[in-house]
């Protein structure tokens, strides 16, 4: 029997994954949208079958795809399971059915096919269709020989059972699904009218939200609570390349395969140490499981953020979220060996190794914040952009509740999740900046006392205080951090620029004496943050010479300054 098993495991292994043609359909398609996404599928010899075939996830991806316009086509040739998970992610807002998404797509699901509709309410979603008539339409139920003064509102299919739609807006929508409805099936039809006289409907809410929570658990939408375990940090000692832990299940029939999503793995981005490990896997099977439980992680965190997967660019970015943390832990445990970041996917959940990389980056954040809360600047109740805008930025998205990088413009906004080890080793960096040039102006603002007025004056930063001391220190006047006039900038300028008359003008020659000048004053720091503070002024100086290096003194403006207070 035990070798049966193996042989069967075995041939499932050699066997094409019956998701592969979906695959290739989905990866054609991905950069598609509307009409020509259904184009597409529509070239197939067997659209209908393909549809039938995509797991309920790829089939939500696909309908996101097409937009709200193009879809209906789709959904004629989904299956009523289809339908049903795409309504559990649609209509809900927290644990509220929404009115309004549930018309809209009561109405789409009426033009694809009312007919499946009508079954569909008439038995799975028959809790469904109990509460929203309850909420939409009036019934009224005429005896026999009763004769019925009426509003011109109300219409009947058998002469029975009268009823108006409330909201006219719906009117036509809502006629029209229980005209079909009653062409479906009268008996059922008129048991559905007779029935809304009896129904409670915050007690059919709360169970069809119960049930919905049900079916979504079994893709990896778990109830909020549970799903905030995602981001509880692991240790990367916990997990290694060369201790297995405990498999996740995998599947020995096609039925079971059958069912696993490619379209989150699909969209996880890339290129990158996990990308590259993943197309090492040669195991048909290992990859379905790897498909499945990277379904689940990024279900998992949509219901951890709290997030409505009601757009294609959230589901995409939730997906490639996840990848970000698991190749974060690779890195980490792996380095560039692949056959290891292989074998750590091969014998560790998913879920574990995103945790141990969300846990680098809670670290840092950890670390961050212990600085932070003994800081001079947040003493002093400076905010972030203290510190300029790009490291004020970066600070800003490290503290965050779920840390972030800093990326400013170049992706289209100004946050993005950790992806790389680099991008948490440069935020670890810029930390110990930030670490010594506060403790410089800690110890400087101790020996030369701040004025209030400059701590309260507006676009404050380091630059100015730093630039401003050591200017007033170089033409010989009282040392503080006040501003300087126009004329003394003007002399600055023309000193640290030795004479130059035309632009670029270079200054490199200066950016040694500012360096010694503040390390001098700065004495007691120890050798490894003294090295960190010349590296960081010499950093500082050449943002400096950029800034100006196109400016010659007599167009100085205190208005537009950057890094030096001018008196107005």
């Amino acid at each position: 029997m035990k070798t049966q098993k193996n042989e069967k495991i075995s041939d499932l292994r050699e066997q094409k994954s019956p998701i592969s043609s979906a695959l290739d359909i989905l990866k054609e398609v991905s950069p598609l949208s509307g009409q020509m996404v259904l184009d597409r599928i529509l070239r197939e010899d067997n659209p209908r079958e393909l549809i039938h075939g995509l797991p309920q996830e790829d089939f939500f991806w696909l309908v996101k795809k097409a937009g709200d316009n193009d879809c209906l086509t789709l959904l004629e040739m989904a299956s009523q399971d289809q339908w049903q998970y795409l309504l559990d992610m649609e209509l809900w807002r927290k644990d509220r059915l929404n009115p309004d998404k549930a018309f809209q797509w009561l109405e789409k699901l009426n033009q694809a096919d009312p007919d499946k509709l009508a079954g569909w309410l008439f038995v799975e979603g028959e809790a469904f269709a109990y509460f929203y008539f309850f909420k939409s339409i009036q019934v009224v139920i005429k005896e026999e020989e009763e004769v019925l003064n009426l509003d011109e509102d109300f219409i009947s299919f058998d002469g029975v059972f009268y009823f108006r739609v409330l909201d006219k807006r719906y009117r036509e929508t809502i006629e029209g699904i229980l005209r079909a409805m009653a062409e479906y099936d009268l008996d059922r039809y008129q048991a559905v009218l007779l029935g809304l006289a009896g129904v409670l409907p915050a007690e059919i809410e709360e169970d069809m939200y119960r049930m919905r929570n049900i079916r979504l658990a079994e893709h990896g939408f778990l109830p909020f609570d549970e799903a905030l375990s995602i981001y509880a940090p692991l240790d990367a000692g916990t997990i290694s390349a060369e201790e297995p832990g405990e498999n996740a299940h995998i599947f020995t029939d096609e039925i079971g395969r059958s069912l696993v999503p490619v379209s989150p793995l699909y969209h996880a981005g890339g290129p990158n140490l996990l990308m590259e490990a993943f197309s090492m896997i040669t195991d048909g099977l290992l990859m379905d499981r790897i498909r499945l439980e990277f379904a689940g992680l990024c279900n998992q965190i949509l219901s951890a953020d709290g997030i409505m997967a009601d757009d294609i660019e959230v589901l995409i970015k939730t997906c490639r979220k996840a990848a970000g943390y698991l190749n974060l832990t690779l890195e980490k445990l792996c380095g560039e060996d692949l056959a290891s970041a292989e074998r750590l996917l091969r014998d560790h959940s998913l879920v574990s190794v995103f945790r141990v990389g969300f846990g680098l980056a809670l670290k840092l954040k950890w670390k961050s914040e212990a600085w932070l809360k003994k800081s001079w600047f947040y003493g002093h109740d400076l905010e972030f952009g203290f510190w300029g805008e790009d490291w004020g930025g970066t600070l800003t998205g490290l503290l965050e509740d779920k840390p972030r990088f800093y990326v400013g413009l170049k992706e289209g906004e100004g946050y993005k999740n950790f992806e790389e080890l680099d991008e948490l080793d440069a935020c670890g960096r810029l930390i110990n900046r930030l670490r010594v040039l506060d403790g410089l102006l800690a110890r400087l603002t101790g020996l030369y006392p701040l004025d209030e007025a400059v701590i309260q004056s507006p676009r404050l930063t380091f630059h100015r205080l730093l630039f401003n001391f050591w200017a007033r220190q170089l033409l010989k006047l009282e040392p503080c951090f006040s501003s300087i006039s126009l004329a003394q900038a003007r002399e600055f300028f023309d000193r640290i620029r030795a004479g130059k008359e035309v632009a670029p003008y270079r200054i490199s020659e200066f950016k040694q004496k500012l360096v010694r000048d503040f390390v001098a004053l700065d004495s007691s720091v120890e050798a490894e943050d003294a090295e960190t503070l010349k590296a960081t002024l010499s950093l500082i100086w050449e943002e400096f010479g950029e800034e100006y290096q196109w400016v010659s003194a007599s167009d100085l403006d205190g208005r537009f300054t950057k890094f030096i207070r001018i008196m107005s």
